[in-house]
């Protein structure tokens, strides 16, 4: 980690997304110097039209989270994964692939990098995956636990790495097409949280968890890549993110 008077220097893959956005809007405002790598390299349009102050502390680059660049890696104090796909059926082999490597071995190669390069704390943002869904032969699940399992490695490599995994279910919150139009996904999934909130236990054993706001996932993202003191592997459940 950087010395306690110079910024933190975040590496967010996947920052142009619904919650990267969000986690690099909170991370700048309090005061981390972040860089977000993505395929195209560019910030969201809403951010190109609004111009926040915040977007001095980012800088946007081109990058393949499955084959990161390990000087860009190496010049941060806390790589933050975000990459990931929605949990959509694959019904043929290649799309079993694409979500196990999209959600799994390109996270599980920046956390790879990570290591060789001595980065000491990471955040990887996985899922809550309900039990039935927990199967080998559902890729998004193939995928988040590689990347899971990836991560508890990690910080088995060294005494001094600290990793921590956050395991929220469906996010909702004000997300953004390409051109900048706003998707309000709260109007809809808000009331259902709370109603899923208040369902008796013998019921909700059977349903995935509660949906959660897109800001306490994006909070939790950031408390944990600017946490002071913490090893070993930390894990984030999604009631943990609800009692907040």
């Amino acid at each position: 980690m950087a010395d306690s008077n110079t910024p933190t220097r975040l590496l967010v893959y996947g920052g142009n997304g619904f919650v990267g956005s969000k986690v690099l809007e909170l991370a700048a405002i309090r005061g981390a110097i972040c860089t977000s790598v993505s395929r195209s390299g560019k910030m969201p349009a809403r951010l190109e039209q609004l111009r926040p102050l915040w977007l001095n502390q980012v800088t946007w680059v081109v990058g393949d989270a499955l084959h990161p660049d390990p000087l860009l890696v190496a010049s941060a104090d806390v790589i933050v994964c975000l990459v990931g796909s929605p949990p959509l059926p694959t019904f043929n082999q290649r799309a079993f692939e694409q979500q196990v490597m999209t959600n799994g071995s390109a996270n599980t190669a920046v956390i790879a990098e990570a290591q060789r390069q001595g980065v000491k704390r990471l955040v990887l943002l996985s899922a809550h995956i309900p039990a039935l869904m927990r199967s080998s032969r559902f890729g998004y699940y193939v995928g988040k636990q590689q990347a899971s399992e990836a991560a508890a490695d990690y910080t088995r490599a060294s005494a001094d790495n600290v990793a921590t995994v956050i395991y929220p279910s469906a996010i909702y919150g004000t997300r953004y097409t390409g051109g900048g139009t706003a998707i309000p996904l709260g109007l809809l999934m808000s009331p259902v949280a709370w109603l899923m909130r208040r369902l008796p236990v013998v019921v909700s054993r059977l349903l995935p968890e509660s949906p959660v706001p897109l800001q306490q996932v994006a909070s939790s993202v950031v408390d944990a890549a600017m946490a002071a003191d913490s090893r070993g592997l930390l894990v984030v459940e999604n009631q943990d993110l609800l009692a907040v």
